[in-house]
C-alpha cells in the first residue's frame, strides 16, 4: 500500500476516534477540502455515514453466470484462491435468478462477514433485502454491462484492492429506494434508478435473455425502441404534494446520480441522502434522445431541460395506456405498469453497508467540513 493510502487510513482512523468523543450519534467523516486539486463528486455529500468494521474473514462471493462480463464464474474462482491463500474463509456460489431466491439464503448471508458480488446492477439488486436484513457489508467486482453500482465506489477487478478493503474495513452507509403498488407483492429494491421512456422500451425489446449482452445488442433494440417512441402520461406527487398533472414525457425516479456511460440524468441524487429525486422531461421527442445518445458517446452529462423534484414517498399514476418500466438496468417484472395504476417509490429505512475501497482517489473521498 502506497504512503499516501496509508495516510488516508490514519486520517480516517484519527477522525471516526475524534467523532466518538464528540456524540455518539455523529460519525462523519471529514477531510479538508481545501486542496485545490480535489473535484467534486456528488456521490459523496456532507452528513455521509462513515462506520469502521473489524477486517472480514469469512467472505461469501456470489457471481452472475450469465453477467454481460462473460467471465464471472473465472473471476469469482481466482478471488477465492487469492482470499484462501490469504487465510479467508471463503464460500463461492452462483447468483439466484429470482429475488425470492435469496430468502432461502439470507442465513447463509447472515453467516458470513462481507459478500462479494461479481455481476452487475441486477445481481446487485436482487440482493439488497438480504444485505440489509443481516446487515452484513457488500463489495462489488465489476461483471456488468455498465457495473454501475462498483464503477460509482471505483471498486475494480483486483484482487489486491479487495484485500486491502478488507484490511482497511471501511464502510459507507448507503440507502437504496423500494417500488410498491397494485399488484406488486411487497415492496421491490432499486439501487440506482427507475424510468419510463426509450431505456424501458430498449430493456423491454431485449426481453429475458439466456446469455450475456454486449453494446451491440444494447444499440440493436435501442434502434428499434426509438423508430416506436411514445412516452408515458402520468400524474405524480412527491411526499403527497402533486407536481405533475397528466404530464406526457420521460420520468426517471432516481437513488443515486450514475447512469449509462457518465450520462447523469439526475445529478443531485445521491445513495448518502434519506431520499429520492425525481426527474421529468416534459414534452421529450426523438431529438433528446439523440442528444442523449451523443452525450453517450462522448462519455459527457446530458444536460437535458429536465424538472426535479426530491421526497422521501413518490407516487405516479400512469394514464392512457400501459407502459415498462427499466428498474436498474432490467424489464420490471417482466410485465408492463398497466393504465391507471400508481407505482409508489419510497426510501429504505435504514441503509446497507457498503466495504469501500481503501485508497480512493482523493476526489471521491471528499466530504465538507463543519
Amino acid at each position: 500500500m502506497s504512503k499516501y493510502c496509508q495516510l488516508i487510513d490514519v486520517v480516517i482512523e484519527i477522525q471516526l476516534i475524534a467523532d466518538v468523543l464528540i456524540t455518539h450519534d455523529q460519525r462523519i467523516l471529514k477531510i479538508s477540502n481545501q486542496n485545490p486539486h480535489m473535484k467534486d463528486n456528488s456521490l459523496f455529500q456532507p452528513n455521509q455515514m462513515v462506520i469502521k468494521i473489524p477486517s472480514p474473514q469469512k467472505i461469501l462471493i456470489i457471481y452472475n453466470p450469465i453477467s454481460s462480463a462473460g467471465n464471472t464464474e473465472a473471476m469469482a474462482c481466482k478471488l477465492e484462491m487469492e482470499l484462501s491463500f490469504h487465510g479467508k474463509n471463503v464460500e463461492v456460489r452462483a447468483s439466484e435468478k429470482k429475488m425470492k431466491g435469496y430468502t432461502r439464503i439470507t442465513d447463509d448471508i447472515a453467516a458470513h462477514d462481507l459478500v462479494v458480488v461479481v455481476g452487475g446492477d441486477g445481481t446487485i439488486r436482487k440482493l439488497l433485502d438480504s444485505i440489509n436484513k443481516t446487515g452484513t457489508p457488500i463489495y462489488a467486482i465489476p461483471g456488468g454491462n455498465e457495473s454501475l453500482f462498483a464503477r460509482s465506489y471505483e471498486m475494480s477487478t483486483s484482487a489486491d484492492d479487495l484485500l486491502q478493503a478488507i484490511a482497511s474495513g471501511t464502510c459507507l452507509q448507503q440507502f437504496y429506494g423500494l417500488i410498491s403498488g397494485k399488484g406488486i407483492q411487497g415492496e421491490k429494491p432499486f439501487f440506482h434508478m427507475a424510468s419510463m421512456g426509450l431505456d424501458s422500451l430498449t430493456v423491454k425489446n431485449i426481453g429475458k435473455r439466456k446469455g450475456p449482452l454486449n453494446d451491440s445488442i444494447y444499440i440493436w433494440h435501442g434502434l428499434k425502441a426509438l423508430c416506436a417512441l411514445h412516452h408515458p402520461t402520468v400524474s405524480v406527487s412527491v411526499d403527497g404534494q402533486p407536481v405533475i398533472d397528466h404530464g406526457a414525457g420521460y420520468i426517471i425516479v432516481a437513488n443515486n446520480s450514475a447512469y449509462a456511460r457518465n450520462l447523469q440524468l439526475v445529478p443531485a441524487a445521491n445513495p448518502s441522502k434519506n431520499e429520492l429525486v425525481l426527474g421529468f422531461l416534459p414534452g421529450a421527442r426523438h431529438q433528446h434522445e439523440l442528444v442523449k445518445a451523443m452525450k453517450i458517446l462522448q462519455h459527457k452529462p446530458a444536460n437535458l431541460p429536465m424538472q426535479y423534484f426530491s421526497g422521501k414517498n413518490i407516487a405516479c399514476t400512469l394514464h392512457q395506456q400501459s407502459y415498462p418500466l427499466q428498474v436498474d438496468g432490467d424489464y420490471f417484472r417482466n410485465r408492463d405498469i398497466e393504465a391507471e395504476s400508481t407505482v409508489e417509490f419510497s426510501i429504505s429505512a435504514r441503509p446497507i453497508r457498503v466495504l469501500i475501497p481503501s485508497c480512493l482517489s482523493i476526489h471521491t473521498l471528499k466530504a465538507a467540513s463543519n
